[in-house]
């Protein structure tokens, strides 16, 4: 909502002070001159914010490494005073400087662990960008860095690049499987209410993730994140309906993790259906909801999915449904280094290819297309319900537990316009799966 302007309307004659918008002006022009100090400090705070740190890009790995390379390694200052006046020799040597932070980390295991080349590419373009943020000026200044790019490509072609690790999606079955075994209810005060009640949160979480096709980081906090309840799924997010049948679905408000447009506030709604023969998010829900009561007047506050540790409770983390996941699909004898908390996705959306949902509706569902506000008047809320409930009722075998490509996913600007309704019938092309 636009604040109120002041009104210019001068005050009662009785009183004897001046007009309300003549008053507030003053008190605009005195903050100004006086407050100078502020608003340098409300400039760095809103610069640092720009970037996921809200450091300005200083705690990456990629900057941390620089730091080290410079001050430890080096002995030098991480700061590179190139200007774009200076003499070509001045910024080859920038160059070069970076060219050897490259070597080093892919050489020389800084971690303990090795560092791929493409993941030493990406250190140095955070590096660059962080750089000309913190100190204005570009290292190696108006120079091309066409030393650099060549050097990269033949550290490519001679040392290799390690195959991307392939993430096995979590099949239907399998989840239904474990979860009925690990979040077996516990009856109220019988043993341990906490595990009970983390039970119902794990449950609840997974299965809206696995038929929501969300995310981890949409439904649970990154490594160092802080919960708000603007960004974050809460409690008041859900909103259980009955449909004109009796049928009961969900609505979950989420803002997307991986769209720019929507840095705040919750606008996308995840319509879930209940019903899945295997998998059912809307009942897990409904059974979170009366296990683990919220008052209404806090449930704006309260993490949707918490756990309780130590006496403590907290939102749900992306590291533990990572552990989760591995841990469920041990249970069932399979490797779990191959699993991780994307396995979920990956699993949904398989499972929902398998069902014969068309590419086009996936991709709506599971927001692989930046245009999410235009993309979601087109799908209708019986049509996201459909989906949801395919998705929590097919089972599917994975060829050789091949990969979900991600990217035969994103939609086409032609198909903006005609993304049809799913009404269960339409055909498939399965040869894009994996």
């Amino acid at each position: 909502m636009s604040p109120t302007l002041p009104t210019c309307e001068p005050e009662p004659s009785h009183t004897p002070t001046p007009p309300t918008c003549a008053g507030a002006y003053l008190e605009g022009t005195r903050k100004a001159s006086v407050d100078a100090q502020d608003w340098a400090s409300l400039r760095a705070k809103y610069v640092d914010a720009a970037m996921a740190d809200k450091a300005g890009g200083s705690l990456t790995p990629a900057v941390r490494h620089w730091l080290r390379f410079c001050v430890y390694g080096r002995h030098v200052s991480p700061m590179r005073e190139t200007n774009l006046s200076d003499p070509l020799a001045v910024k080859v040597a920038d160059e070069a400087f970076l060219m050897d932070f490259a070597l080093w980390l892919v050489l020389s295991k800084p971690t303990g662990r090795s560092i791929s080349v493409n993941t030493a590419a990406k250190y140095i373009s955070t590096v660059k960008a962080w750089h000309l943020r913190r100190f204005h000026r570009r290292i190696g200044g108006d120079l091309e860095l066409a030393g650099l790019k060549d050097m990269l490509k033949g550290m490519r072609r001679e040392l290799g690049v390690p195959p991307k690790k392939v993430r096995y999606g979590v099949r239907t079955q399998d989840l239904a499987k474990a979860m009925e075994t690990a979040y077996a209810p516990l009856t109220p005060g019988v043993g341990d209410d906490v595990e009970r009640i983390n039970r119902l949160n794990k449950k609840a979480a997974l299965a809206t993730a696995f038929c929501g096709l969300l995310r981890a980081a949409e439904m649970a906090l990154q490594p160092g994140e802080t919960w708000h309840p603007e960004l974050n799924l809460s409690r008041a997010d859900v909103k259980f309906y009955y449909d004109e049948h009796g049928a009961l679905y969900v609505v979950v408000m989420m803002r997307p993790c991986k769209n720019g447009k929507y840095l705040r506030g919750k606008t996308v709604p995840i319509v879930l259906a209940g019903g899945g023969t295997l998998v059912d998010p809307v009942s897990a829900l409904w059974e979170l909801y009366a296990g683990d009561p919220v008052p209404e007047s806090v449930e704006h506050v309260t993490p949707l999915f918490r756990i309780r540790s130590r006496g403590n409770t907290g939102s749900l983390t992306v590291d533990q449904v990572r552990v989760e996941v591995k841990t469920l699909m041990s249970s069932l004898g399979l490797d779990p280094a191959r699993f991780g908390a994307h396995s979920l996705r990956i699993g949904g959306a398989t499972a929902a290819a398998a069902a014969g949902v068309p590419p086009s509706v996936i991709r709506v569902m599971g927001r692989w297309n930046s245009d999410i506000f235009e993309i979601y008047t087109r799908l209708t809320q019986q049509a996201a319900a459909r989906m949801t409930g395919v998705i929590g009722s097919t089972p599917f075998d994975d060829l050789e537990r091949g990969a979900f490509h991600t990217e035969e996913l994103e939609m086409l600007p032609s198909e903006m316009d005609v993304t049809p309704e799913f009404d269960g019938d339409d055909d498939i092309e399965m040869d894009t799966f994996y």
